[in-house]
C-alpha cells in the first residue's frame, strides 16, 4: 500500500458513524466517495487500495455490509456525479441506493438526472418505474 494509505483509511473511518441513521445513509456513502475522490488522484493509487479499503473497513464495522469494493466504487461515482453535500440531503435522500445507482448508470447530465430524482420522489416512484421512464426518456415528453 502506498505510505498515505493509513491516513485515508482514517480519513473514511472518520466520516463513518458507529450507527448509521437510516435517514443519513446517502449522507453517509456520498462523504465516502468525497473521501475517496479527494485521495484518488495521490501517487500510488490503483483499483487495489479500493479493495485493501474494503478489507479493512469491514474489519472496523463488521455488520455493515456496505462496504465492498463495488459499493466503494459506486461510493465514488455518486459523490462525483452529485458533486454537493446538499444533493445527498433534503428530498433526494429518501431515494433507495438502487434509484440512485440506476440514475447514475443511465444519466450523464446532472440536469436530466436531477429531474428524474425529484420525480421519482415526489410520485413515489418504484424501481421498475424509474427504468420505465428512463427508457422512455419521460423527460422528453413533459
Amino acid at each position: 500500500m502506498p505510505p498515505w494509505y493509513p491516513d485515508f483509511l482514517d480519513a473514511v473511518v472518520a466520516v463513518i458513524p458507529t450507527e448509521r441513521p437510516r435517514n443519513e445513509w446517502l449522507l453517509v456513502n456520498w462523504s465516502i466517495g468525497q473521501e475517496i475522490l479527494r485521495w484518488q488522484s495521490r501517487d500510488g493509487w490503483a483499483n487495489h487500495v479500493l479493495d485493501q479499503l474494503s478489507i479493512d473497513l469491514k474489519t472496523r464495522f463488521p455488520t455493515d455490509r456496505s462496504l465492498s469494493p463495488r459499493n466503494l466504487r459506486e461510493m465514488r461515482d455518486f459523490a462525483e456525479a452529485w458533486p454537493y453535500e446538499a444533493y445527498a440531503r433534503g428530498p433526494l435522500s429518501q431515494l433507495p441506493w438502487h434509484h440512485h445507482l440506476l440514475l447514475l448508470h443511465r444519466l450523464d447530465d446532472l440536469n436530466v438526472r436531477l429531474w428524474y430524482a425529484r420525480r421519482a420522489v415526489e410520485d413515489t416512484w418504484t424501481r421498475a418505474t424509474l427504468l420505465e421512464n428512463l427508457t422512455t426518456n419521460l423527460h422528453r415528453q413533459k
